[in-house]
């Protein structure tokens, strides 16, 4: 008992550490992901919206994801239905206005 008397600012300071800790801790985990919708359309399956959004996560992956996200116990999707995809994967979205050397027209 007399060393934490003796020690009090170090007491207090160990104190406020672990609690800022775990404070930040349980505040990181519960951060929510941005989520953003796509508009199904015509010839869309879940496996080419996996090429085009999911970057470096496997495409199987993602589309299991994507399916507990919206709730679908089934891969079919239909032109007009609108997924959620989370905001962060728009930036895989390829660039169609680009023109590569190899390109054809």
């Amino acid at each position: 008992m007399t060393i934490i008397q003796k020690n009090s600012y170090f007491t207090a300071l160990f104190t406020l550490i672990l609690v800022f800790s775990i404070f930040s801790v349980i505040t990181h985990n519960n951060e929510k992901t941005q989520m953003s919708h796509v508009q199904i359309e015509k010839g869309d399956t879940l496996w080419t919206l996996a090429e085009a959004f999911s970057g470096d996560t496997p495409h199987q992956q993602w589309i299991d994801e994507i399916m507990k996200e919206n709730g679908l116990t089934t891969a079919k999707i239909v032109a007009g239905q609108s997924l959620k995809i989370p905001s962060d994967q728009l930036k895989y979205t390829p660039d169609e206005t680009i023109k590569l050397a190899g390109d054809a027209e």
